[in-house]
């Protein structure tokens, strides 16, 4: 039986930037760097997802990881993908009122990201006065990827695996990952698999409860 939701927060909640998402993705970066994108996607994940520090430390941090010299050009990169503008900050009011809904529903409602700590995520105060919780990656020390990660909100809860459930954009992080690790969970976007439970509004969650 499902007590706990859980909501990522970027891509989910609140929309990217359509606009500039591409162009500072993993990928991109791997582009510029020349460098292998599994090795760029790693070090990336290990410093920007995992740490909890300043700009310049964490910059470092990544250069040091890939041990390559640090250059304007990506010191430039990080800035304008972390910068407020290129990072969305739109809740939907239709997302809100289902959450008000689950809520009167007597589910508990957290939220759960591998956002890095430079980005700001915009969550209004009404957002903030429904969740229970908020769990971010360079909090916790691990991402969505990691076990570690649900056993931590798992033992500060106080719920078991089977009674959350996972809702998120991202097919690995937000789907796979919590499957694999005892959570339920639904994937927020398209897919032509019909073995993925997926949705493309939060207002199609209730079917699965």
């Amino acid at each position: 039986m499902i007590k706990v939701i859980s909501f990522d927060i970027g891509g989910t909640l609140i929309k990217q930037n359509t606009k500039t998402s591409s162009k500072y993705d993993i990928k991109s970066l791997s582009n510029l760097l020349n460098l292998p994108y599994d090795d760029v996607r790693n070090a990336y994940k290990s410093v920007f997802q995992k740490m909890n520090k300043d700009f310049e430390s964490l910059v470092t941090i990544f250069f040091q990881k890939l041990n390559i010299n640090k250059t304007e050009e990506i010191i430039n990169f990080f800035k304008e993908k972390f910068d407020d503008e290129n990072v969305g900050n739109n809740i939907d009011d239709n997302d809100i009122a289902v959450i008000k809904k689950l809520k009167e529903q007597g589910y508990k409602i957290i939220l759960f990201s591998n956002s890095c700590c430079l980005i700001k995520n915009n969550i209004s105060d009404e957002l903030k006065n429904l969740v229970d919780d908020i769990f971010y990656s360079y909090d916790i020390g691990y991402t969505k990827n990691e076990k570690e990660s649900y056993e931590y909100i798992e033992k500060k809860l106080g719920y078991k695996k089977c009674e959350f459930l996972h809702i998120g954009d991202t097919l690995k992080s937000d789907y796979l990952s919590p499957i694999q690790n005892g959570w339920n969970a639904l994937y927020f976007g398209s897919t032509n698999d019909d073995n993925i439970d997926s949705i493309k509004s939060l207002k199609k969650i209730f079917k699965y409860l």
